[in-house]
């Protein structure tokens, strides 16, 4: 959208702000007690919409990350459950996506408009769901004698909630991929215009990562899971390292591949790169905590019908307090993590009969995973 444009829109949607307000406050009309509570939810509302207007007409990068905890303040008000809570924001989303569709402006515009919504309130939820569940988390750790039990129903609810969260983003993804993919087609463009749909594209792919991460943690299968292939792990590393190389060689870490003989194992090549890349990455931002010296020693071996590769890098080790929990979704040793990576890491290694654990010793960090070789998981 050129800025003229923008600015037509942000113009449209202010000057009918009250009557959209109002349609947004009615998902939540029914749990309200007073009028002091619909004024009080009419100005978080206005906030969210003047947010998003200023998330539109300019590149500015908005901290959103207050957000989770007010959704948690306004969810223990009103006893909510968090599943509650997001589908009556989702009917939000929907209302406000509707007046946009009806704004007097062309089809692309509305589509870029709707896009930038979705992208709007997939990062709200993202918030709201993170927050979630790191209280879920707290409440786990004050309950040691029920802890085996707790950690059971967490990760069901985790996976439902993955699962529900991921398929409620991704379906209208699609029909919007669809759609931007029909108008390109029609549109007769100079290839300044074309650039739009080029980022228009990048955006949704991005988006596209983030929700397959989450739905990684569900214990439901996703559309990626019937297509195993063969998959060389020695390719795959060959490949890692080199897309890493550039980050190593800026930091000055040194890199050890140690590979043996060409290993496959069956598998969903997109989802064991995605281990791999984490793996590299956590490796890397440990070391760089490290005033020098700094090295990754990375092997591939063979031992009977399993593969084992092995990741030690010589930085600071994870605390000690994390240790038990580290494969746990939400536990992280950054400061703006998510923890989500080794969460998934494990998840997708259980897809893959295989594993992921971790030992610290004699100055070393190390990550082992193991996977069936190619032979023994055909059997």
């Amino acid at each position: 959208m050129d800025k003229l444009a923008i600015r037509h829109m942000v113009e449209l949607l202010r000057d009918k702000k009250e009557h959209i307000i109002k349609d947004m406050v009615y998902p939540f009309k029914d749990i309200l007690r007073s009028k002091e509570d619909l004024e009080a939810l009419k100005l978080r509302i206005s906030f969210l919409f003047d947010l998003f207007l200023l998330k539109i007409s300019s590149d500015t990068c908005l901290n959103t990350a207050d957000f989770g905890a007010r959704v948690q303040e306004f969810m223990s008000r009103y006893d909510m459950e968090v599943e509650d809570f997001l589908t009556r924001f989702d009917e939000i989303r929907v209302v406000m996506e509707s007046h946009i569709s009806s704004m007097p402006v062309d089809e692309t515009n509305k589509t870029l408009t709707i896009a930038k919504l979705y992208r709007f309130f997939l990062d709200l939820q993202k918030e709201a769901y993170l927050e979630t569940a790191k209280q879920k988390n707290k409440e786990l750790l004050h309950k040691d004698d029920q802890l085996s039990q707790l950690k059971s129903d967490r990760m069901e609810i985790l996976s439902k909630l993955s699962s529900s969260f991921a398929h409620e983003i991704r379906n209208p993804l699609t029909s919007i991929k669809g759609f931007i993919k029909l108008i390109e087609q029609r549109m007769e463009t100079p290839v300044e215009e074309k650039n739009y749909f080029s980022y228009i594209y990048n955006e949704m792919e991005e988006l596209e990562q983030q929700v397959n991460q989450i739905l990684f943690l569900s214990h439901e299968k996703n559309h990626q899971d019937i297509y195993f292939t063969s998959v060389s792990l020695n390719q795959l590393l060959y490949d890692a390292v080199d897309y890493f190389q550039p980050l190593f060689y800026q930091n000055k870490i040194n890199v050890e591949l140690n590979l043996c003989e060409n290993v496959t194992t069956l598998g969903i090549e997109e989802q064991i790169k995605l281990v791999l890349y984490k793996l590299m990455q956590n490796a890397h931002d440990a070391l760089i905590m490290k005033e020098k010296n700094r090295c990754l020693k990375i092997w591939l071996t063979k031992k009977e019908a399993d593969a084992l590769i092995t990741f030690s890098n010589n930085g600071p080790p994870v605390p000690a307090l994390i240790r038990q929990s580290m494969f746990e979704p939400f536990v992280s040793t950054k400061e703006l993590g998510k923890g989500l990576g080794l969460a998934v890491s494990k998840q997708l290694m259980k897809k893959h009969e295989g594993d992921i654990d971790y030992t610290s010793k004699e100055g070393w960090t190390v990550f082992k995973l193991r996977f069936p070789v190619e032979k023994e998981v055909r059997q």
